[in-house]
Order: structure tokens, then sequence, then C-alpha cells
């Protein structure tokens, strides 16, 4: 007796829509059994076609497959061609690992073509991997959350530690171990192995922070894995990883103790900006670095202060002869994404001047959407600030969910870059005096 679960299989992964499958009856010296194809309707009858199958009972204990027919990499949709007189290719079919299928022209005898499809007892061996290797990710996931709620607990007099492993605690409270595929916590375009890895990281990243007040990037992964090339576990995702840190946090890694990353990030500016070590004038585009950020305390004598996404822009108007000084104007780049450098940048320069207004002028796009929120979530701690968004029309808007509303009803029909809407001196002066 043929079980219901096979016959799924094949109606669901090799009939097409409106085929039947008519079985025969085989007898008890047949080894295979052979299954007609058919589409009928009240006036006619058509053979299609015809699968040849093992009659053995699919198996359910453990099963060890060929290393050969592995390699193949058969899915349920994948049609491969095999030699039919190799008695590797009889075994494989006898056993039930393949399943040949055979299609015929509308004479229902002439072959139209032969391949060979993933047999049911092979699709079952594929379900176990997949069902071993989800429980293995959730049990991956649990040991994780385990230690990060463990480290949550433990006693500290650190205020500030508490407010982000809280933060922490909160993401890693809301994801669900069946749905980390899909969770809006992590980039889109990440895979499962690499949240799991940007899991693991938080989880090193968490208890080194426990251990000491200042480490290096190296450090992190040396501690945690604890073997050779541990130090570099993390290192093809580190500006990824660490963004989505500080998302998940609110608060740069370097007020969590990593003082290192082993590169330096620019902050590329225009206008008059002071701090301990260096002061700088209007008319050049400067950049400032990370490093520099973490140690000085700056501040601006402008009232206006622009965060563009690109650096086009930016150029743009420090060559406009005496526009920044004339208007009272610093811009910041935000050089296509807002990383920890800027956001602390913004925070000092915001914390320690008169600023009266801040221009937010990103592309429209879904990335520029994306940052002008990054950069509203950094501004609109400031409450007596005026916030205003260019808008595609080259009009500006005091409303962020007006801003929001714009930009995405345009991008159902558009796409286009700051450049395009550059415009010139009068035009930015307009946007000033909005």
């Amino acid at each position: 007796m043929i079980e219901e679960s096979l016959h799924k299989y094949i109606k669901d992964f090799i009939l097409k829509s409106g085929e039947e499958l008519e079985w025969n009856h085989p007898t008890n010296e047949d080894v295979l059994i052979e299954i007609k194809m058919i589409k009928r309707s009240e006036r006619t009858y058509r053979v299609l076609g015809l699968i040849l199958l093992s009659k053995q009972a699919p198996q359910t204990e453990e099963m060890l497959i060929d290393e050969k027919l592995e390699a193949i990499a058969f899915t349920t949709r994948k049609k491969v061609s095999l030699d039919d007189r190799d008695r590797q290719t009889f075994r494989w079919l006898e056993e039930g690992w393949i399943m040949k299928e055979v299609r015929f022209e509308k004479d229902e005898k002439t072959v139209r073509n032969s391949h060979y499809r993933m047999g049911f007892r092979l699709y079952q061996h594929e379900q176990v991997k997949i069902q071993q290797k989800l429980e293995q990710t959730q049990n991956e996931f649990l040991n994780i959350k385990s230690n990060l709620l463990a480290m949550y607990e433990s006693k500290s007099d650190k205020q500030q530690r508490d407010y982000w492993m809280q933060n922490i605690i909160m993401v890693i409270n809301q994801l669900n171990p069946n749905d980390l595929s899909t969770s809006l916590s992590f980039s889109k375009t990440w895979s499962l192995q690499k949240r799991l890895k940007y899991l693991h990281f938080v989880c090193a990243f968490c208890q080194l922070s426990f251990q000491k007040e200042e480490f290096d990037w190296k450090e992190i992964g040396a501690s945690y894995f604890q073997k050779i090339g541990g130090s570099k576990e993390f290192d093809s995702y580190k500006q990824e990883f660490i963004d989505r840190l500080e998302e998940w946090t609110n608060v740069p890694v370097d007020e969590l103790g990593l003082m290192s990353l082993g590169q330096i990030t620019p902050v590329f500016f225009a206008g008059q900006l002071s701090g301990k070590y260096a002061v700088y004038h209007w008319g050049a585009v400067h950049a400032l670095t990370n490093l520099a950020i973490a140690n000085e305390t700056y501040e601006t004598k402008a009232t206006t202060l622009w965060l563009v996404e690109n650096r086009a822009i930016l150029t743009r108007m420090a060559a406009a002869e005496q526009f920044l000084e004339e208007t009272n104007s610093l811009m910041i780049c935000i050089d296509g994404h807002l990383r920890s450098a800027h956001k602390k940048a913004i925070s000092q320069i915001l914390s320690n001047s008169e600023v009266e207004q801040v221009i937010i002028w990103c592309d429209y796009d879904l990335d520029g959407l994306h940052i002008s929120k990054e950069i509203h979530r950094v501004v609109n701690q400031y409450n007596e600030l005026t916030l205003k968004w260019i808008l595609p029309d080259q009009e500006v808007t005091g409303q962020s969910d007006q801003y929001e509303q714009y930009v995405t009803s345009f991008l159902q029909h558009n796409k286009m870059e700051q450049e395009l809407i550059l415009g010139g001196e009068e035009q930015w002066k307009s946007w000033i005096l909005a």
C-alpha cells in the first residue's frame, strides 16, 4: 500500500497543474512501481507520462546516503540526467533515493524527455537534516539568550551598564527562535548563519565589557572563542556588527569600553568648529576622526547645522564662496551611513553650541529614507531645535511624518539622488529662512 505522504510528495513536486496519478498494482516479484501521470476530463483521457520508483517502504530510521548521490545536490524541483545502464543509478532507484520521470509526446507512447528526480527517501533524509539544523539553531540561540540574561541579572554598580544591557535584553526577549531568519531586529539581507554570528558577537562583547573597562576589537573574538584565530572570527562583519550593536544599545561602542577598532573613521565637514586641540574656520572641507571625537569636546558658533548624506553636496556648498559664513552654517556629511563617530560628533556639537535649526538632506531612495530616520533619532533628543527636511520638489517641511509620507509616495514612481536638485545659494538660503 502506498503511503499518503509519498502520494502527497509526488503531487506537490512532480505533477503539473491538472495532472493526476494512476497507480498500477505491482506483483511480489516487482522491484519498482510504475505510476501513470494522466489528464482526464468528461470527454478525454490522456497518458502524459510515467513515474518509476522503488516499491520499498520509505525508511524512517537513520539513513546513510551515498557521497556521490549527495554531491549531485538534488532538490525537489531539480531534474538530473543519469546513465540508465549504470548499476549505481539502478541501485539508487531501487533503494528509493531517486525516482525516474518520463514524459510522452501527444501520441502517449513516444518519449519526449526522461530524467531523474529526488526520491521520497532522499526527501525524508533532507527533511531530517533541516529539522536537526533548526533544532541546533534554536538551541544555539537559547544558550546565547541564557548567557545574556545571566550577565544582565548579575550584580553591578554601573548604572550605564544596566541601561544598555537592558536595551539588549529587550531586543533578545522579542526574538522568537523559530523566526530568527525573518526578524526585523537584524538587517534583512543577513543570512540565518550571519544572524547567529552576530548574536555570538553581542554575547562576546558583553562578556568582555563586563570584565574590562577598556578593550580592543581583537580581544572580543579572542576572549570568547579562546582558540587560534578566534580574534579574527568577527573581522568580516566588523562595521556591520558594531553599527547594529549601537542600534540595539542606543550607546556608542566607545562608551561601552571598545577603545580601538584598528581603523580610523573620518567625519567630513565644512564650517566653523573648535575643540580642545584644534580650531577650524569657514571655507574649506575638513575631516575629524573617530579617535579625535572620542577625546575632544567640539562646539560651533554656527546657528544652522546641515546634515547631508553625500560628499558631493558638502564639497559643492563649501565651494560657494562665503555661503557658510554668511549664513552662519556648519555642514556635516554622513557619507552614506550614520556611524558612531557621526552620532557622537553631532551630539557633542548640539550639546555644547547654540545651534537653532538642523536641516536634514538625504537621497530620495529607501536607503536615504532610512538614513534620515537615523539622523532624526539622534537630533530629536534636543527639543528646542527646529528640524527641517528637504523634499524632492525642493520645498521644506518641518514634520518628520510629512517628510516620510511624501518620500514614500515619491518612491512608488521615482528614485533620485540629492545632486539632481542641488540648486544654488539663493535656494539654500530660502531653506534656512523657511
